[in-house]
């Protein structure tokens, strides 16, 4: 038996029928069927309002992690924190669905990455530069942008799957794959048959996931 976490980072609160909810539905549907026996951890990132990850909470997980003695303020932060990093630790496979927000991920989702990108147990730094501590570990990302970013004059331009690629290899993760819904804005003659195909591709990596 394996265990899932699946972070969302779509508003799915105020936005129940998006494409990217689709995505998601079509992943874990055929997920469950294929993997009965699989713990699965639902995180929405947009439902759990994490703090802002600021310099103060920063100081107060580096004290936790050194052992060093913390106020009660300090501590209930700190501690928040560790539980989250600890649940992504624990999780055999992680999956991460998020649009494209103004370019990059929506802020939730990055907050979520500061709480990950602990010195010391996510990465470690040498004398020869920063070395990821993460291995064993395998991820997906579901990610739709009404654009197509992938033209040669727009590819430099995302900074959403790129930055999540880059932030996962910085803590060692390097078995990352990525379904992408693109263009359904963009070309809308071609939106259905772009939308079928990427909800198929979500339906078949829940199975060999």
């Amino acid at each position: 038996m394996s265990h899932l976490l699946f972070i969302e980072a779509n508003d799915s609160t105020h936005q129940s029928k998006s494409l990217s909810s689709q995505m998601n539905n079509a992943f874990l549907a055929s997920y469950r069927k294929e993997h009965p026996e699989d713990e699965i951890t639902i995180l929405n990132l947009f439902e759990e309002r994490l703090p802002f990850f600021d310099l103060r909470l920063a100081k107060s997980a580096a004290k936790l992690f050194r052992g060093e003695t913390l106020d009660q303020e300090e501590a209930e932060q700190a501690e928040r924190l560790q539980e989250y990093l600890n649940r992504f630790l624990e999780s055999e496979k992680i999956v991460f669905s998020f649009p494209m927000w103004n370019l990059s991920v929506p802020a939730p989702l990055h907050n979520y990455m500061d709480y990950l990108a602990q010195s010391g147990q996510t990465f470690h730094y040498t004398a020869e530069g920063s070395v990821g501590l993460v291995t064993g570990k395998r991820v997906l990302l579901l990610h739709s942008r009404g654009g197509d970013y992938s033209t040669p004059d727009k590819i430099e331009s995302d900074h959403a799957v790129r930055y999540m690629q880059d932030i996962l290899q910085f803590f060692g993760i390097t078995d990352v794959e990525s379904i992408i819904l693109e263009g359904h804005q963009q070309y809308p003659s071609q939106a259905a048959k772009l939308i079928e195909k990427a909800l198929s591709s979500c339906e078949k990596a829940g199975m060999d996931f």
